[in-house]
Protein backbone atom coordinates (compact mmCIF):
# COMPACT_ATOMS: atom_id res chain seq x y z
CA UNK A 1 0.00 0.00 0.00
CA UNK A 2 1.06 3.15 -0.79
CA UNK A 3 0.11 6.27 1.14
CA UNK A 4 -0.14 9.89 -0.51
CA UNK A 5 0.30 12.57 1.66
CA UNK A 6 -1.63 15.82 0.30
CA UNK A 7 -1.22 19.38 1.83
CA UNK A 8 -3.78 22.60 1.03
CA UNK A 9 -1.85 25.21 -0.11
CA UNK A 10 -4.83 27.80 1.43
CA UNK A 11 -4.76 26.62 5.01
CA UNK A 12 -2.35 23.59 5.34
CA UNK A 13 -4.65 20.87 5.80
CA UNK A 14 -3.34 17.68 5.41
CA UNK A 15 -4.81 15.04 3.63
CA UNK A 16 -4.11 11.25 3.39
CA UNK A 17 -4.91 9.00 0.62
CA UNK A 18 -4.02 5.11 0.96
CA UNK A 19 -3.50 3.38 -2.50
CA UNK A 20 -3.60 -0.06 -2.94
CA UNK A 21 -2.62 0.93 -7.14
CA UNK A 22 -0.67 3.35 -8.00
CA UNK A 23 -1.39 3.02 -11.50
CA UNK A 24 -4.07 6.36 -11.77
CA UNK A 25 -4.21 9.48 -12.95
CA UNK A 26 -3.71 13.06 -11.06
CA UNK A 27 -7.38 13.61 -11.99
CA UNK A 28 -8.18 10.07 -10.32
CA UNK A 29 -6.22 11.41 -7.39
CA UNK A 30 -7.68 14.63 -7.22
CA UNK A 31 -11.54 13.27 -6.80
CA UNK A 32 -10.06 10.70 -3.64
CA UNK A 33 -9.20 14.15 -1.76
CA UNK A 34 -13.01 14.28 -1.60
CA UNK A 35 -12.56 18.37 -2.16
CA UNK A 36 -14.34 20.05 -4.51
CA UNK A 37 -12.92 19.48 -7.72
CA UNK A 38 -14.82 22.69 -8.70
CA UNK A 39 -12.73 24.94 -6.29
CA UNK A 40 -9.44 22.82 -6.11
CA UNK A 41 -8.40 21.78 -9.57
CA UNK A 42 -4.97 20.55 -9.21
CA UNK A 43 -2.55 19.07 -7.73
CA UNK A 44 1.00 19.95 -7.80
CA UNK A 45 4.63 18.18 -7.43
CA UNK A 46 5.99 19.30 -3.30
CA UNK A 47 9.35 19.60 -4.22
CA UNK A 48 9.42 22.13 -7.37
CA UNK A 49 5.71 23.13 -7.18
CA UNK A 50 5.10 22.46 -10.71
CA UNK A 51 0.84 21.94 -11.45
CA UNK A 52 0.81 17.92 -13.13
CA UNK A 53 -1.87 17.56 -16.12
CA UNK A 54 -4.75 15.74 -15.00
CA UNK A 55 -3.88 12.77 -17.58
CA UNK A 56 -0.14 12.08 -15.73
CA UNK A 57 -0.07 8.69 -14.60
CA UNK A 58 0.73 8.63 -10.78
CA UNK A 59 2.78 5.55 -11.04
CA UNK A 60 5.25 7.33 -13.51
CA UNK A 61 5.78 10.15 -10.96
CA UNK A 62 7.77 8.32 -8.23
CA UNK A 63 6.10 10.79 -5.72
CA UNK A 64 3.76 10.70 -2.64
CA UNK A 65 3.50 14.34 -1.66
CA UNK A 66 1.65 17.16 -3.49
CA UNK A 67 -0.25 20.14 -2.93
CA UNK A 68 -3.67 21.16 -3.44
CA UNK A 69 -4.54 24.32 -5.24
CA UNK A 70 -7.36 26.62 -6.82
CA UNK A 71 -7.20 28.50 -9.89
CA UNK A 72 -6.13 31.58 -8.55
CA UNK A 73 -2.87 29.89 -7.29
CA UNK A 74 -1.24 28.83 -9.99
CA UNK A 75 0.35 30.55 -12.89
CA UNK A 76 1.77 29.74 -16.39
CA UNK A 77 5.46 29.76 -17.32
CA UNK A 78 7.08 30.54 -20.87
CA UNK A 79 10.76 29.35 -20.91
CA UNK A 80 12.55 29.77 -24.56
CA UNK A 81 15.97 28.51 -25.49
CA UNK A 82 18.31 31.69 -26.52
CA UNK A 83 19.33 31.42 -29.86
CA UNK A 84 22.99 30.29 -28.48
CA UNK A 85 21.21 27.00 -26.99
CA UNK A 86 19.29 25.66 -29.62
CA UNK A 87 20.12 22.76 -31.08
CA UNK A 88 20.63 22.91 -34.80
CA UNK A 89 16.77 22.20 -37.13
CA UNK A 90 14.86 22.55 -33.57
CA UNK A 91 11.05 23.28 -34.16
CA UNK A 92 9.88 26.17 -32.41
CA UNK A 93 7.98 23.33 -30.53
CA UNK A 94 10.72 22.20 -29.01
CA UNK A 95 11.98 25.72 -28.10
CA UNK A 96 9.28 26.59 -26.35
CA UNK A 97 8.23 24.86 -22.87
CA UNK A 98 4.92 25.78 -21.08
CA UNK A 99 4.56 24.96 -17.68
CA UNK A 100 2.00 25.56 -14.68
CA UNK A 101 3.66 26.57 -11.18
CA UNK A 102 1.92 27.19 -7.67
CA UNK A 103 2.43 31.49 -7.30
CA UNK A 104 5.04 30.59 -4.62
CA UNK A 105 6.82 28.66 -6.71
CA UNK A 106 10.75 30.32 -6.87
CA UNK A 107 13.29 30.78 -9.94
CA UNK A 108 14.84 27.75 -8.21
CA UNK A 109 12.20 25.28 -8.30
CA UNK A 110 11.87 26.17 -12.38
CA UNK A 111 15.58 25.60 -12.65
CA UNK A 112 15.32 22.45 -10.59
CA UNK A 113 11.97 21.37 -12.79
CA UNK A 114 13.78 21.77 -15.90
CA UNK A 115 17.19 20.86 -14.97
CA UNK A 116 18.89 23.59 -15.41
CA UNK A 117 22.64 23.94 -14.68
CA UNK A 118 22.34 26.78 -12.39
CA UNK A 119 26.72 27.11 -12.58
CA UNK A 120 26.06 27.93 -16.40
CA UNK A 121 22.15 28.04 -17.23
CA UNK A 122 20.20 31.66 -16.45
CA UNK A 123 16.55 32.74 -17.01
CA UNK A 124 16.44 35.95 -18.57
CA UNK A 125 13.16 37.89 -17.66
CA UNK A 126 11.82 40.88 -19.79
CA UNK A 127 15.42 40.63 -22.38
CA UNK A 128 16.63 42.63 -19.27
CA UNK A 129 16.94 41.42 -16.01
CA UNK A 130 18.25 37.58 -14.67
CA UNK A 131 16.54 36.85 -10.85
CA UNK A 132 18.21 35.35 -8.38
CA UNK A 133 16.98 32.19 -7.52
CA UNK A 134 14.73 33.11 -4.53
CA UNK A 135 12.59 35.36 -6.06
CA UNK A 136 9.15 34.01 -6.11
CA UNK A 137 6.70 33.55 -9.54
CA UNK A 138 4.22 35.95 -7.55
CA UNK A 139 6.23 38.60 -7.96
CA UNK A 140 5.81 38.34 -11.72
CA UNK A 141 1.80 38.08 -11.82
CA UNK A 142 1.15 41.25 -13.49
CA UNK A 143 1.10 39.43 -16.70
CA UNK A 144 -0.79 36.65 -17.34
CA UNK A 145 2.12 34.46 -18.75
CA UNK A 146 5.07 34.76 -17.43
CA UNK A 147 8.17 35.02 -20.29
CA UNK A 148 12.18 33.81 -19.23
CA UNK A 149 14.36 33.00 -21.92
CA UNK A 150 17.31 30.43 -21.38
CA UNK A 151 20.82 31.77 -21.67
CA UNK A 152 23.94 30.64 -20.83
CA UNK A 153 26.18 33.37 -19.44
CA UNK A 154 24.66 35.74 -16.54
CA UNK A 155 24.63 39.58 -16.85
CA UNK A 156 27.82 41.01 -15.48
CA UNK A 157 25.97 43.72 -12.75
CA UNK A 158 24.50 42.18 -9.33
CA UNK A 159 22.21 44.81 -8.04
CA UNK A 160 20.67 44.80 -4.27
CA UNK A 161 17.36 46.56 -3.51
CA UNK A 162 16.32 47.27 -0.50
CA UNK A 163 12.35 47.96 0.46
CA UNK A 164 13.03 49.54 4.17
CA UNK A 165 9.09 49.36 4.77
CA UNK A 166 9.48 45.35 4.99
CA UNK A 167 13.34 45.49 5.70
CA UNK A 168 13.57 42.87 2.57
CA UNK A 169 16.03 43.05 -0.31
CA UNK A 170 15.77 41.52 -3.50
CA UNK A 171 19.23 40.77 -5.85
CA UNK A 172 19.27 40.41 -9.72
CA UNK A 173 21.68 40.71 -12.48
CA UNK A 174 21.74 43.31 -15.06
CA UNK A 175 23.40 45.18 -18.00
CA UNK A 176 25.38 48.39 -17.35
CA UNK A 177 22.88 50.22 -19.63
CA UNK A 178 20.03 49.81 -17.62
CA UNK A 179 18.53 52.91 -16.73
CA UNK A 180 17.27 54.59 -12.91
CA UNK A 181 13.73 54.53 -14.38
CA UNK A 182 14.03 50.62 -15.34
CA UNK A 183 15.36 49.83 -12.15
CA UNK A 184 12.68 51.96 -10.23
CA UNK A 185 10.15 49.83 -12.80
CA UNK A 186 11.60 46.77 -11.54
CA UNK A 187 11.62 47.44 -7.92
CA UNK A 188 8.07 48.72 -8.18
CA UNK A 189 7.27 45.06 -9.33
CA UNK A 190 9.02 42.89 -7.71
CA UNK A 191 7.83 44.17 -4.46
CA UNK A 192 4.45 44.52 -5.87
CA UNK A 193 4.05 48.63 -5.11
CA UNK A 194 2.53 51.44 -6.55
CA UNK A 195 5.10 53.53 -8.22
CA UNK A 196 3.46 56.91 -7.18
CA UNK A 197 4.00 56.45 -3.67
CA UNK A 198 7.87 55.67 -3.76
CA UNK A 199 11.29 56.57 -4.87
CA UNK A 200 15.08 55.12 -5.33
CA UNK A 201 17.73 55.97 -2.99
CA UNK A 202 21.95 55.32 -3.50
CA UNK A 203 23.83 56.78 -0.68
CA UNK A 204 20.93 58.23 0.78
CA UNK A 205 20.60 60.72 -2.60
CA UNK A 206 16.91 60.39 -4.46
CA UNK A 207 17.90 59.42 -8.18
CA UNK A 208 15.45 61.31 -10.06
CA UNK A 209 16.87 61.59 -13.52
CA UNK A 210 15.61 58.64 -15.25
CA UNK A 211 17.57 58.59 -18.12
CA UNK A 212 20.99 58.15 -16.55
CA UNK A 213 22.61 54.56 -16.59
CA UNK A 214 24.86 52.96 -14.48
CA UNK A 215 27.19 53.00 -16.77
CA UNK A 216 26.74 56.65 -15.90
CA UNK A 217 27.38 56.43 -12.71
CA UNK A 218 30.27 54.26 -12.89
CA UNK A 219 31.42 52.11 -15.60
CA UNK A 220 33.27 49.76 -13.58
CA UNK A 221 31.14 48.40 -11.23
CA UNK A 222 30.31 44.88 -10.86
CA UNK A 223 27.38 45.32 -8.01
CA UNK A 224 25.16 47.64 -6.94
CA UNK A 225 23.22 48.90 -3.99
CA UNK A 226 19.76 50.92 -3.73
CA UNK A 227 17.09 51.42 -1.28
CA UNK A 228 13.39 51.74 -2.12
CA UNK A 229 11.20 54.62 0.22
CA UNK A 230 8.38 55.46 0.51
CA UNK A 231 7.13 59.27 -0.19
CA UNK A 232 4.05 58.93 1.32
CA UNK A 233 2.67 60.99 4.56
CA UNK A 234 0.05 58.30 5.48
CA UNK A 235 0.59 55.03 5.48
CA UNK A 236 -1.98 51.95 6.57
CA UNK A 237 -1.05 49.05 8.20
CA UNK A 238 -3.13 46.05 8.01
CA UNK A 239 -3.46 43.30 10.10
CA UNK A 240 -4.41 39.84 8.92
CA UNK A 241 -4.19 36.80 11.44
CA UNK A 242 -0.48 36.62 11.74
CA UNK A 243 0.65 38.75 9.06
CA UNK A 244 0.62 42.77 8.46
CA UNK A 245 0.46 44.44 5.40
CA UNK A 246 1.73 48.55 5.19
CA UNK A 247 0.29 50.16 2.15
CA UNK A 248 1.09 54.39 1.41
CA UNK A 249 -2.15 56.32 0.77
CA UNK A 250 -3.30 59.93 -0.14
CA UNK A 251 -6.48 61.03 1.89
CA UNK A 252 -8.45 60.80 -0.62
CA UNK A 253 -7.93 57.21 -1.41
CA UNK A 254 -11.17 55.26 -1.26
CA UNK A 255 -11.00 52.47 1.70
CA UNK A 256 -12.12 49.51 -0.81
CA UNK A 257 -9.15 50.50 -3.23
CA UNK A 258 -6.68 49.52 0.51
CA UNK A 259 -8.93 46.38 0.88
CA UNK A 260 -8.24 45.03 -2.47
CA UNK A 261 -4.56 45.67 -2.21
CA UNK A 262 -4.13 44.45 0.51
CA UNK A 263 -5.98 40.97 -0.15
CA UNK A 264 -3.64 41.29 -2.94
CA UNK A 265 -0.77 41.11 -1.42
CA UNK A 266 -1.95 38.41 0.84
CA UNK A 267 -3.24 36.10 -2.28
CA UNK A 268 -7.10 36.55 -1.40
CA UNK A 269 -9.35 36.25 -3.80
CA UNK A 270 -11.15 39.58 -5.09
CA UNK A 271 -14.32 37.75 -5.95
CA UNK A 272 -14.49 37.18 -1.99
CA UNK A 273 -14.13 40.59 -1.05
CA UNK A 274 -17.90 40.65 0.08
CA UNK A 275 -16.79 37.80 3.23
CA UNK A 276 -14.49 40.46 4.38
CA UNK A 277 -14.92 43.18 6.89
CA UNK A 278 -12.36 45.95 7.99
CA UNK A 279 -12.19 47.07 11.54
CA UNK A 280 -10.45 50.29 12.34
CA UNK A 281 -7.92 49.71 15.63
CA UNK A 282 -8.91 52.91 17.41
CA UNK A 283 -10.59 53.36 20.77
CA UNK A 284 -13.93 51.96 19.52
CA UNK A 285 -13.31 49.01 16.94
CA UNK A 286 -14.86 50.58 14.48
CA UNK A 287 -16.26 48.80 11.37
CA UNK A 288 -14.80 50.86 8.47
CA UNK A 289 -17.60 51.09 5.67
CA UNK A 290 -15.45 50.62 2.33
CA UNK A 291 -17.09 53.65 0.50
CA UNK A 292 -15.62 56.03 3.23
CA UNK A 293 -11.58 57.71 2.50
CA UNK A 294 -9.04 57.72 4.15
CA UNK A 295 -9.71 61.22 5.50
CA UNK A 296 -13.16 60.20 6.58
CA UNK A 297 -11.80 58.09 9.31
CA UNK A 298 -8.97 60.49 10.12
CA UNK A 299 -10.63 62.02 12.69
CA UNK A 300 -11.49 58.60 14.99
CA UNK A 301 -7.77 58.69 15.32
CA UNK A 302 -5.09 60.50 16.99
CA UNK A 303 -4.33 64.24 15.21
CA UNK A 304 -1.20 63.58 13.34
CA UNK A 305 -0.95 60.30 13.30
CA UNK A 306 0.81 59.21 9.94
CA UNK A 307 -0.05 55.24 10.08
CA UNK A 308 -3.03 54.44 10.78
CA UNK A 309 -4.19 50.69 11.51
CA UNK A 310 -7.20 48.32 11.12
CA UNK A 311 -7.39 44.73 10.83
CA UNK A 312 -9.30 43.03 8.19
CA UNK A 313 -11.63 39.99 9.35
CA UNK A 314 -13.42 37.46 7.88
CA UNK A 315 -17.39 37.86 8.53
CA UNK A 316 -18.70 35.47 11.18
CA UNK A 317 -21.73 34.01 8.21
Amino acid sequence: MTLVQITKYDDEEQIKVPLLNRNITIEELLHLTRKSTDIYKYLATNDTKRILNSNEKLSNLNKTKFILIKENEMCLVLIKKSNDLQPIHVTEEENEKYQRFIVCATIADVNKENQQDILHQYLLYSNDIVPSTDIQLITFQSESLIQFISIDQNLPITVTIKNTEVNKSIQFNCRLSITIKRLYEIACQLFCLKREYYCLIMNETTLDDDDVCLEDIDENMTEVQFKIISKASIHCSIMYDNQTVILPCHKDTIIMIIVKETMEKLHISEDNINMYELIALDDDQTQIDFDLSVDDILGSFSTGLTTISFELKKKNI
